[in-house]
């Protein structure tokens, strides 16, 4: 048997459900035996951390502009669901303190990005530290970004969550460029280990743990597997739990 990786819900389970969505956490919890739950936060016009990918809402809402725009009791105003299908028309927007209890009531891990680059919000890492500290959850939440330097600052300011960097593309003088984050964690996108397939070797040896993500069909869920990466995130939660136990047991 292979060694059997983490295995998290990208979004939710965004493959079959409005990702970020109340219902695509739950039904991740439900219908799958993923491990943990991926998901995105921001802050709104009136300092509310809030669940969403986009900086802006008009791919997955009613509304339109940008998250920083809105306060928070607007945003709970939006349709989240219907643009999915309107059989789930009525879903509305989570904080991050509800996504918090949902994690620590259902026991599944929580890969926070900071959706910190689109939109630079002041004092993001602070907010989140304080958030995961005031729930008892710094064992069950990881953290990451396509900002290296907001992750730099992580760290900086609370050691003890565990970072990853984001990429998706190529490094140069990888060596290097890792010595300097400070990160417990690379996030390569799939295809950049299939590219350079000495890298999670590299990054094991440097006692970094590999977390790939957005890994949605069969065949390359089990290549990730048989490279031996240590959490694979993907919006087709079903599919990747079933490989996941064909190869590794359940």
């Amino acid at each position: 048997m292979m060694k059997k990786p983490l295995l998290f819900a990208h979004r939710g389970f965004s493959g079959q459900y409005p990702e970020n969505s109340p219902l695509a956490f739950q039904m991740a919890v439900e219908e799958t035996h993923v491990d943990g739950i991926e998901s995105d936060v921001h802050i709104s016009k009136d300092g509310e951390l809030v669940i969403m990918h986009d900086a802006e809402v008009d791919r997955t809402s009613n509304g339109s502009g940008f998250i920083k725009d809105y306060t928070y009791e607007e945003l709970l105003q939006l349709d989240i669901g219907s643009w999915k299908s309107p059989e789930f028309a009525g879903q509305h927007i989570w904080n991050f303190d509800q996504l918090l209890d949902f994690c620590k009531e259902t026991k599944v891990l929580l890969n926070m990005e900071l959706k910190n680059y689109e939109v630079f919000y002041e004092g993001l890492e602070q907010r989140v530290i304080d958030a995961i500290v005031a729930h008892d959850m710094v064992d069950q939440v990881f953290v990451s970004s396509f900002n290296h330097i907001s992750m730099q600052e992580f760290k900086r300011l609370y050691p003890d969550i565990k970072t990853g960097l984001l990429y998706d593309k190529p490094f140069l003088d990888i060596d290097k460029y890792i010595e300097r984050s400070n990160a417990d964690n690379m996030h390569p996108r799939y295809m950049l280990l299939q590219y350079q397939p000495e890298l999670v070797q590299l990054y094991h040896d440097r006692g970094m743990k590999v977390n790939t993500w957005t890994v949605n069909d069969e065949e390359n869920i089990r290549d990730m597997i048989q490279r031996g990466v240590d959490c694979i995130i993907s919006n087709n939660a079903d599919i990747l739990c079933r490989v996941a136990d064909e190869m590794c047991g359940e």
